[in-house]
């Protein structure tokens, strides 16, 4: 295999934030907790808009394998089937599906908007130095693929008739165990918010907690 070409300055950025990306969803989080005024409706519509993130994360981890979580250059085979068969990127899409529903949780209007901002600041780096990764590494299988698979960032439903979607994942057991951190923290942010809701509903707290800091 052939030395891997010098990266551009987007594509090192997004090398050094696919290494932080567990790190990077922190400041979101507090702002969430500090502004947060949760209600049932919130709690329960930002939470089925979690969990279908979630599933769409752990189906690309059933299809791709627990190299997903891996943060060096080694690739094993590449993942055309399932939700690769729609569109190139379906783990991130399920991150920002996911980090969509918790920012809707908390109630606070502008912070969906926020997600949506930052995801992309972090991720189009991240996808322009995989890209040149995985065309490193694949050569034309990739530039093919990415030929019959144009959409990077949202499901192509004019694939939906594809018949690698439907081809069987490896297994689901490894991908719920490599999801595990994850729904960890999903459900330590949930209980947060649900937290939040019932003692202000109880009146042994006034919400948002910014308000109470910016008093001290």
């Amino acid at each position: 295999m052939q030395t891997m070409p010098e990266l551009s300055r987007i594509e090192k950025a997004g090398e050094i934030l696919f290494r932080l990306r567990d790190y990077t969803p922190i400041p979101i989080i507090l702002l969430a907790i500090l502004f947060a005024r949760p209600t049932i409706g919130t709690l329960v519509f930002g939470g089925c808009v979690a969990l279908l993130g979630e599933f769409l994360r752990t189906y690309g981890v059933a299809y791709i394998g627990t190299i997903s979580r891996t943060r060096s250059y080694s690739n094993g085979q590449l993942v055309q089937e399932g939700p690769f068969a729609l569109l190139r990127n379906p783990l991130y899409f399920g991150n920002l599906v996911l980090s969509v529903g918790l920012a809707f949780m908390c109630n606070v209007s502008w912070l969906p908007a926020v997600v949506v901002v930052v995801f992309y600041a972090q991720y189009i780096p991240v996808v322009a130095w995989e890209e040149r990764k995985l065309n490193h590494i694949f050569g034309e299988a990739y530039a093919h693929y990415c030929a019959t698979v144009p959409n990077r960032w949202f499901p192509s439903l004019g694939r939906i008739r594809a018949t690698n979607l439907y081809a069987a994942p490896q297994s689901w057991k490894p991908a719920l165990k490599s999801e595990k951190r994850t729904l960890t923290s999903v459900v330590a942010y949930f209980i947060i918010m649900t937290a939040l809701f019932w003692f202000a509903y109880q009146g042994s707290m006034e919400l948002p907690l910014i308000s109470r800091l910016s008093n001290l």
